[in-house]
């Protein structure tokens, strides 16, 4: 898929700060970053008139949703929280007068990062911000990464939305976290450069005391007796040994009773700390796809539908959509309705959450009532739905349109942009 919300600006980058490609490239040497292990860094604030981020401030309500989210903080309608968080931020955005290129691809990153990390947490396989936003968020930070002090505001928070959990693809890809670490810190170190050098005083307020010079022989501008400096400085340091052996006494007679009650507390043996590993989430398995794909023997063999494994964990029942609608029209024809039909009553005796997901191809006729191909599949996705809601209860069901945005063939040909045109229903298990 293209990505059309790229941000490549007209600046010229410094020669060591490279696009996301050189970097990934150097993901796969044998050398690996100094500190990956170590938590993300916190930005350094340059010296300036006004060092803050207007976008990160913007976008804080959506990031402190993600914090919710990732700590399972927030149980109840995520998909209606981050609708909400989303709204709120395009309100703010609109009247800040932000650059509207970092603006968009900001939104894109809040709302790919919201379904990561929802999907991480345990809310579902189903997006709960925007579809497709997850795909899109590496190829705008590849963009942003030309000019790095153009798009300075962006990349502070594409780094924010890495830092509180988005991994995206890297998530189940083998030694992914590794190579997402290695990712945040180099692009840490772009923008740091970006930023500039930090002052170097502890105190920006740091002013001297005018205070005239005091000679040794002198104490508060005062002189002193004529007694010999290392005799003053003999008593001194007597008085402290004696003062310090009387302390350490007192402290020792006083820490006696306590310790005992301590050492008294520990356990004979040595302690186990038993570390429960969280179980993987449920996905269809062999014995789901069997008994689905037995069910549906005879549709299978006509071509009507096709069951296969999602990435996700998903079983996927596919109906190619060709001869499903007229051109243009979200009506279910009366045979694949009888289809459709059949589909739900397999689905009923399984448990678990079913998403209908509506694709198209890229060169929908404009003269149908739905011209658009987002209106289009969001309309069909949602007859559909309820055509299933006659075998299942409209709990367990819920619809989306993803346009012409997922292609699985070429659209230069009818067979490719038939392949194009499909209804996936989804059944992720409990």
């Amino acid at each position: 898929m293209q990505a059309e919300e790229r941000l490549d600006g007209p600046g010229m980058a410094e020669a060591d700060e490279r696009p996301l490609a050189a970097v990934l490239a150097a993901l796969a040497s044998d050398d690996p970053s100094p500190g990956t292990a170590n938590p993300p860094p916190r930005l350094p604030v340059a010296p300036g008139p006004s060092p803050l981020n207007p976008l990160l401030g913007i976008a804080a309500p959506v990031l402190a949703l993600v914090g919710a989210l990732r700590d399972r903080s927030l149980t109840d309608q995520p998909r209606a929280a981050a609708a909400a968080a989303l709204e709120r931020f395009d309100r703010a955005a609109s009247a800040s007068g932000l650059d509207p290129d970092e603006v968009r691809a900001a939104r894109i990153a809040l709302a790919a990062t919201l379904d990561d990390v929802a999907r991480a947490a345990g809310h579902g396989g189903a997006a709960i911000a925007e579809p497709g936003a997850g795909l899109r968020f590496f190829d705008l930070l590849d963009g942003m990464l030309g000019d790095p002090r153009r798009h300075r505001h962006a990349l502070e928070l594409f780094y924010a939305c890495l830092s509180l959990g988005f991994e995206g693809r890297f998530r189940d890809r083998p030694g992914g976290g590794h190579d997402l670490a290695r990712l945040r810190d180099e692009l840490y170190r772009i923008l740091r450069r970006a930023r500039g050098d930090v002052a170097a005083e502890l105190s920006p307020a740091w002013t001297g005391v005018a205070e005239p010079f005091r000679p040794p022989n002198t104490l508060f501008g005062n002189p002193v007796s004529a007694v010999p400096g290392w005799i003053v400085w003999a008593v001194v340091a007597l008085g402290l040994s004696g003062l310090y052996v009387h302390l350490a006494g007192t402290l020792d007679r006083q820490a006696e009773p306590v310790v005992a009650r301590i050492a008294a507390l520990l356990p004979d043996r040595p302690i186990e700390i038993a570390r429960l590993v969280p179980p993987p989430p449920p996905t269809a398995g062999p014995a789901l796809i069997a008994r689905i794909t037995g069910q549906l023997a005879p549709e299978i063999r006509t071509g009507a539908v096709e069951v296969l494994a999602g990435e996700d964990g998903a079983l996927v029942i596919r109906v190619p959509a060709a001869a499903m609608f007229a051109t243009g029209s979200d009506a279910v024809k009366a045979r694949h309705r009888a289809i459709v039909e059949r589909v739900g009553q397999t689905l009923a005796a399984e448990p678990g959450s079913v998403l209908v997901v509506a694709h198209t191809d890229d060169q929908t006729p404009p003269g149908g009532r739905l011209p658009a191909a987002q209106a289009l599949t969001d309309a069909r996705a949602e007859a559909v739905r309820k055509l299933l809601e006659r075998s299942l209860p409209p709990a367990r069901l819920s619809a989306e349109g993803h346009g012409d945005q997922e292609p699985i063939a070429l659209n230069d040909t009818q067979a490719g942009r038939d392949a194009n045109r499909r209804i996936d229903i989804r059944l992720y298990p409990h």
